[in-house]
């Protein structure tokens, strides 16, 4: 029997692979921080967001789902129809939604058609944000990215690190485990998948090291695409410095899994990259010019050292046990009012990790 005032029914979105469900790995990594301090987590996953029949199989589901368990919270992990239907199983129970990036500020896709279907989307989900009793987004810039009308009961929390999983290890030993050669100064990059990529901005990460090569021309660009979650911890270690392109984040995980590991990371100011980095060194954030950021790497790359990012991720707060703490505040608070009511003094300057009591 679970703890039914300690429980969260937590609707996510994930794909079918060669028969196997896959789900974001932030939202399996966040259930497990909350099954660690005590709470039950029962996971509803939307596997059509597309097809009319395909979505309301999985409205049925849910809603049939939602009712055996019986949580006290239920919450949207993401915008769009993921939202929507959490909004439309939720009952009379509060419901929480989260927006997570793409779902507020879109992709740079070319045309017409998809800028329309994004702009729906988006509508769509901004629908179930008003009938939350709170809304979580990942930075300040994507909390400046929400209606007027939703900023009252909206709330900045990033996403956590497992630091038991991400943390320093030797950098050869884990280059012997790849088969990387050591003497390679080695650019990780990470080029995501599908439609984001363009969003990554590939381009400009070739071309920053293709100048940089001709300065140091054992500088390689190791893109990050296929690897599995288990892998990355010990390619962040392999690695010499993170580069970070992006026309736009919300608050980018890979940047704080490398700061777990000391990884070094040069950066343009998306999302809330500066914020995080902003007492960590080595690293820069610069603007988005090829030699300038190759400027930035040659200096990381001739320190040889790694950074303190590891300290500055933990005194944020940022680790999946603080923000576990942080969303069990947004849980209990939601229950007391089940209302829309709820109001959080937004802190832009200062450390994002963990909520004002």
């Amino acid at each position: 029997m679970h703890n039914s005032k300690a429980s969260v029914f937590m609707v996510t979105s994930g794909n079918w692979r060669d028969g196997l469900l896959e789900i974001t790995t932030f939202v399996k990594s966040q259930a497990e921080s909350l099954r660690c301090a005590g709470w039950d987590v029962f996971l509803g996953v939307v596997d059509d967001r597309i097809s009319i029949r395909g979505i309301m199989r999985n409205f049925r589901a849910l809603k049939k789902e939602r009712t055996k368990v019986r949580p006290a919270v239920v919450h949207a992990q993401y915008g769009s129809v993921t939202a929507a239907i959490g909004n439309l199983i939720k009952g009379d129970l509060p419901l929480v939604v989260s927006f997570c990036g793409t779902d507020l500020l879109g992709t740079p896709q070319r045309g017409l058609r998809w800028r329309v279907r994004e702009a729906g989307a988006r509508q769509i989900g901004f629908w179930a944000a008003r009938h939350a009793a709170a809304v979580i987004v990942k930075s300040n810039n994507l909390y400046e990215a929400l209606p007027q009308s939703l900023r009252h009961k909206s709330n900045v929390l990033p996403n956590g690190v497992d630091i038991n999983l991400f943390k320093p290890m030797a950098r050869d030993e884990c280059r012997d485990k790849l088969g990387w050669n050591k003497r390679s100064k080695v650019v990780l990059f990470n080029g995501s998948k599908d439609e984001n990529q363009l969003c990554k901005n590939p381009s400009l990460a070739r071309a920053t090291v293709d100048h940089l090569s001709k300065i140091m021309p054992e500088v390689i660009l190791h893109v990050l695409s296929n690897a599995s979650h288990a892998e990355i911890p010990i390619i962040m270690n392999a690695a010499d410095c993170l580069l970070i392109t992006s026309l736009h984040e919300g608050s980018p995980n890979i940047v704080k899994e490398a700061m777990a590991c000391n990884l070094p990371i040069v950066s343009v100011p998306c999302g809330d990259v500066a914020e995080r980095l902003r007492m960590t060194r080595p690293g820069s954030i610069c603007p988005y010019d090829a030699n300038i950021l190759a400027e930035a790497i040659q200096n990381v790359l001739s320190s040889g050292r790694r950074s303190n990012g590891r300290v500055q991720l933990i005194s944020q707060g940022l680790t999946t046990a603080r923000v576990a703490e942080s969303l069990i505040q947004i849980y209990r608070q939601v229950q007391e009012n089940n209302s829309p009511a709820w109001r959080t003094r937004l802190r832009r300057k200062t450390c994002v990790g963990s909520l004002p009591s």
